[in-house]
């Protein structure tokens, strides 16, 4: 009699969890206008499209623009030297320009964090997604009003010898076009088009980040965030891939401008590569407007529920709820640690990588394109695989508090290490006219024997003299008054600034290009720098679960929309003005023309090597010094694997849907007690881990 009973209800179960709509009788909830577990919009569900009403195709979805959202911040950092050629201008301008997306978390991200996460949370994911559609055209803007470059060529200057496109020693005085200046209209573009892309980072990285940790269980939060973050990783290596092929190509895809991509006046084809982006994210958005605001046998968060089952409140009234949940956040001190932390670190690691295609063009004298494919793929494949053995790590061991965070410490230990190892990884100095190299304070492009030739330092043409290891800013500093050209090889003949092989001023001839440059540090410097990524990696995804579990369910939302506001203020604010500047500090030779100083042409590499690796290096250690605070604190943090429901003393109903679906409750109930196991089904099925 029991067991018949037992198997009615079994029945009455399975039929009771359909995730497709039906038209038979006692099925009202999934009926087509039914949008809280269906896939579709308006009046579109169909039945064939409920079978993607899945946290793992949303999982797939999310990472997809993910990989996008990443692949246009790394596609602009690789563009950035080439930016500042094409519209002459610092460094610090550059730093303003990637200022301009952490605006939006400011002004936006508690609003968002907070009523955002009350609403449909995978439309306004996809509203932030068409944001930034709109924002990888506004980038391109700026190509399509001027045009390809034209003043790095002979169009832009009048006083030239042979017909040829480069600056000489003529003793006249060099007369160039100073048209109005695109750079003033092009970095106001290039602002605007970043501010908006912040904007569909926010909704996409504090709304559905809470969304799908709403979604699935705890217990297997780590794999999911994990899987998340890994995939998300091939989106600053898709960008760095994809500036290095776009920067291949000319500004113009279809004008030869006579020479190669090493040399300093090449321009690549910034823009194309937001085009391409722009694209895809649209495509890959349309999907997220369809998924439901909840997923089939999914209890609703307690926010949503309580908004559910309340009646509806004014907007006073829902400010004040705000302001009771900003003091509760506030009153958290391992979320407030925790914050210190990742503002140290982002501080660092973001600066450093932002910088790092420059200084690898610098100091290992590569190309723009080859710089972005160096700097991106190598360390972010080692990355993607510390993410996902942390996560998986977590799944499987269930490391207590203190071992977990402690954990973070040591991973994030490694980062400072491979930084200062760094640090001393040098190539030897290529030398310059006159009788200093490039990093010593008495260097000065003008000498007694070029005084006459009215140099400019417009455009960047370095030769190499006839000892082979000089290398001249131009053929008008080398003093060279002649040019010929034998099938591929350049010459300049006349020079009198030119050194012979004791070092002494002597009249020669020069070649077009750098002197031999060899350098065999450039694959010890990747490999320290992948390891150290890999190690420190691995504490992604512990970091992400300490955010998450150490505040109230229903302030996870807003949590994270005040860790995008704090990081975008305290961090990626300030990290292009600090690294900007001291890039500029480290500046030998800038661009002037038409009595305006543009891009920097040549930077002291010792000085720039220091700087760049020491306060990188510093700004990550300050990091684990609070790291080891929240660890002190890490006994606090509670129901770190275990489902709310799960932990409930005294009974509650039982939702029978999720029993079948889940193998347990999964429902998100806010909840002030330590939690323990409840399992409808097996007892065996209990977390024995303790907290």
């Amino acid at each position: 009699m029991s067991s018949k009973v037992a198997n009615v209800k079994k029945n009455s179960l399975r039929i009771d969890f359909q995730p497709v709509s039906t038209t038979e009788p006692g099925q009202s909830e999934y009926v087509p206008n039914d949008e809280e577990t269906m896939c579709g919009v308006g009046t579109f569900y169909p039945i064939w499209l409920q079978k993607f009403s899945t946290p793992k195709i949303f999982l797939v979805n999310h990472s997809i623009l993910g990989v996008l959202q990443g692949a246009f911040f790394t596609y602009l950092v690789g563009c950035l030297s080439t930016l500042e050629k094409r519209y002459a201008y610092e460094t610090k301008v550059t730093g303003i320009i990637m200022i301009s997306d952490e605006i939006s978390p400011i002004l936006f991200g508690l609003l968002l964090g907070y009523f955002g996460g009350k609403s449909h949370r995978p439309r306004i994911v996809a509203l932030g997604m068409v944001v930034a559609v709109i924002s990888c055209f506004v980038m391109a803007v700026p190509y399509f009003i001027y045009g390809p470059v034209l003043y790095h060529n002979a169009e832009g200057l009048r006083h030239l010898t042979n017909r040829t496109k480069y600056e000489v020693c003529d003793l006249k005085e060099k007369d160039y076009f100073c048209e109005k200046s695109p750079t003033l209209t092009a970095v106001s573009l290039l602002f605007f088009g970043n501010f908006l892309k912040g904007f569909g980072s926010l909704a996409f990285y504090t709304i559905g980040t809470s969304y799908l940790d709403d979604s699935v269980k705890k217990k297997n939060s780590p794999v999911y965030f994990g899987t998340l973050f890994a995939l998300r990783l091939l989106g600053p290596t898709s960008g760095f891939l994809l500036s290095s092929l776009c920067l291949n190509f000319y500004e113009d895809p279809f004008y030869d401008p006579g020479f190669g991509t090493k040399d300093p006046r090449w321009i690549g084809a910034w823009w194309m590569g937001f085009i391409i982006l722009g694209i895809a994210i649209f495509i890959f958005s349309l999907p997220m407007i369809l998924f439901p605001r909840r997923f089939p046998g999914k209890k609703l968060p307690p926010n949503l529920q309580k908004k559910k089952e309340e009646a509806p409140k004014s907007p006073i009234e829902q400010l004040k709820d705000m302001g009771k949940a900003m003091k509760r956040l506030g009153k958290n001190p391992i979320l407030i640690c925790h914050y210190l932390g990742g503002v140290f670190r982002l501080n660092g690691v973001v600066g450093y990588y932002v910088l790092l295609p420059k200084y690898m063009e610098m100091q290992f004298r590569e190309s723009a394109s080859k710089a972005s494919l160096y700097s991106g793929p190598a360390g972010l494949v080692g990355m993607q695989l510390g993410i996902l053995l942390g996560g998986i790590a977590i799944r499987k061991f269930k490391p207590r508090p203190r071992v977990m965070t402690g954990g973070i410490v040591i991973a994030e230990s490694f980062s400072v290490i491979a930084l200062v190892a760094c640090m001393f990884i040098t190539c030897p100095l290529y030398q310059m006219t006159g009788t200093s190299s490039v990093s010593t304070p008495q260097f000065n492009l003008q000498n007694e024997c070029n005084a006459d030739c009215l140099c400019t330092t417009k455009t960047y043409t370095p030769i190499c003299g006839p000892d082979g290891k000089s290398t001249y800013f131009s053929p008008c500093y080398a003093g060279c008054s002649s040019y010929n050209k034998t099938g591929k090889k350049e010459i300049f003949t006349d020079c009198k600034c030119v050194h012979n092989d004791s070092g002494e001023i002597t009249v020669g001839e020069a070649t077009k290009s750098y002197c031999n440059f060899e350098c065999q540090w450039l694959i010890t410097f990747v490999i320290i720098l992948s390891l150290g990524k890999l190690v420190s990696s691995t504490a992604r995804v512990a970091n992400a679960l300490v955010t998450l579990r150490c505040v109230d369910p229903e302030d996870k939302s807003l949590a994270l929309g005040a860790l995008s506001g704090v990081f975008s203020l305290l961090a990626f604010i300030p990290y292009p003005l600090i690294y900007g500047a001291l890039t500029d500090a480290s500046c030998l030779v800038w661009e002037e023309s038409c009595g305006k100083t543009g891009n920097c042409w040549i930077y002291d590499s010792d000085k720039f090597r220091f700087l760049l690796h020491g306060v990188s290096a510093a700004f990550v250690f300050l990091g684990c010094v609070t790291d080891v605070m929240v660890c002190v604190l890490s006994p606090r943090l509670k129901n770190l694997y275990d489902d709310e429901d799960d932990g409930k003393t005294e009974k509650q109903p039982i939702d029978e849907t999720d029993v079948i679906n889940q193998g347990g409750m999964l429902g998100v109930v806010k909840t002030g007690i330590v939690n323990r196991s409840l399992n409808s089904l097996n007892d065996n099925e209990k977390p024995t881990t303790p907290l």
